[in-house]
């Protein structure tokens, strides 16, 4: 299979354990840089107004000379390495819209092994028919996590025999997930947030959860000065996170990078879940994930704001007893980490499966069957056609692969007098990875 690797890590690693399964990635910038270069930045800005703006006939030219060039792209994937199937984490973004026709002229089928989970109230009600208009689904089979992600997509006009409910292959490793041990200084791990995440698009810009998150903050901060916890931040990937680690730094004092310390931002959240001893945390999907792995969850949320946005967000508030403990204000919070709260309760896991699907260790299989299913059943005779011109494609970029990477090591020198070594380094790195791809085809 050929995968699109956008936020998709986690999943791709439980299902690269398939030995059903050979995956190549494909980085996300191969498509949506040259897409933004052809069609302009506005259309990557914004959710509605960005689907808006690509559907325009405004754009009309710019979409096809982009197909144009992603089909000619999808060739020359081909070619280098021959997959059977195309496997998107969502086909709604506009730089894969084109995908689905340009890959079934090839002969290959495009599904969906959907990355997203939770689906809150606003999402439902207000995101849907958005979807619905401007990038209904368009592929050729769809693996959600569970009956309400179904459910979705159904309200945005999918196809009911096109979808199944399989769970999400990256909650499989919380299978068989045990509590922590409890300790005199546990760990706890905040789950950061951007101070305009959860709201509608007429709100982005805007520093809603200023208040709740540097309340928040400061409650750990204190007890990590105190040395009653060791404070973990993960930040989400939206957040600026350079300035971010320089304001909580500032914030830390003395216990930074000891009792206070950020994670790194490559780090698995589900490892960084296992290994917690508490998990705090406000709108985050990473709460359900903690409640499926048995750690002790504090929901951090209070105030006017969240109250307003009461009706738009997880629900949270309205888990069931056992399930999460709701810190209603900084007090409430730091009681809850002084007290090391309890582990979820065995009945938790039915309310988070409502959420996250059938945690059991078996969704990576399922998806697997899926996927070769839908391959198995796909025509074949155009793909046969294309791998006919395989071995002189091999031949022309491995030719080019190895011109263009001595042309860039001859380039490091003059680079490193002007100090402009980076951009020099990474096209060499890419050509020397074009000249092995040409390299591995020929070989086989």
């Amino acid at each position: 299979m050929l995968a699109l690797d956008h936020y998709f890590d986690q999943d791709l690693k439980a299902l690269e354990a398939q030995s059903a399964l050979s995956i190549r990635r494909l980085p996300v910038y191969r498509l949506r840089e040259p897409a933004i270069r052809m069609m302009g930045e506005e259309v990557g800005m914004g959710f509605e107004s960005g689907l808006k703006l690509f559907t325009s006939e405004e754009l009309r030219l710019a979409r096809e000379t982009y197909a144009r060039w992603l089909d000619k792209e999808m060739r020359g994937i081909y070619l280098e390495w021959p997959f059977d199937i195309v496997v998107l984490p969502s086909d709604i973004f506009f730089f894969v819209r084109a995908l689905p026709t340009i890959a079934h002229a090839l002969g290959l089928p495009v599904v969906v092994a959907q990355k997203e989970t939770t689906v809150s109230p606003e999402t439902m009600e207000f995101e849907a028919p958005i979807v619905g208009r401007y990038a209904p689904f368009i592929s050729d089979w769809m693996a959600v996590c569970s009956e309400r992600q179904k459910e979705y997509w159904l309200r945005v006009g999918a196809d009911p025999a096109a979808i199944d409910v399989t769970g999400q292959p990256r909650f499989d490793m919380y299978a068989h997930a045990t509590p922590p041990d409890r300790k005199s200084v546990p760990t706890v791990l905040f789950f950061s947030y951007a101070v305009d995440a959860y709201v509608p698009e007429a709100d982005l810009g805007q520093a809603v959860w200023q208040e709740l998150r540097d309340e928040t903050e400061r409650v750990l901060v204190a007890l990590a000065r105190a040395s009653k916890v060791r404070i973990i931040v993960k930040h989400h990937p939206q957040q600026e996170r350079r300035g971010e680690v320089d304001r909580l730094r500032a914030l830390a004092g003395k216990s930074w990078g000891q009792a206070f310390v950020v994670a790194d931002p490559e780090a698995d959240t589900r490892e960084l879940v296992l290994a917690a001893d508490i998990i705090v945390g406000f709108q985050t999907t990473a709460l359900y994930e903690a409640v499926a792995a048995q750690r002790p969850v504090v929901y951090a949320a209070w105030g006017k704001d969240w109250e307003r946005h009461l009706d738009r967000l997880i629900p949270f508030h309205d888990a069931p007893p056992g399930c999460v403990h709701h810190a209603q204000g900084p007090d409430a919070l730091r009681t809850f980490l002084e007290s090391n709260p309890a582990p979820p309760t065995p009945d938790s896991r039915v309310w988070c499966e409502e959420a996250l699907g059938p945690i059991d260790g078996r969704a990576s299989s399922r998806v697997a069957k899926g996927l070769a299913r839908v391959a198995s059943d796909w025509p074949q005779e155009a793909r046969e056609g294309l791998g006919r011109h395989r071995r002189s494609y091999l031949v022309r970029m491995l030719a080019g692969a190895s011109a263009a990477e001595m042309f860039w090591l001859a380039a490091r020198v003059p680079a490193l007098v002007l100090g402009r070594t980076g951009g020099v380094v990474l096209r060499q790195q890419r050509a020397a990875e074009f000249r092995k791809v040409a390299m591995r085809g020929l070989r086989d």
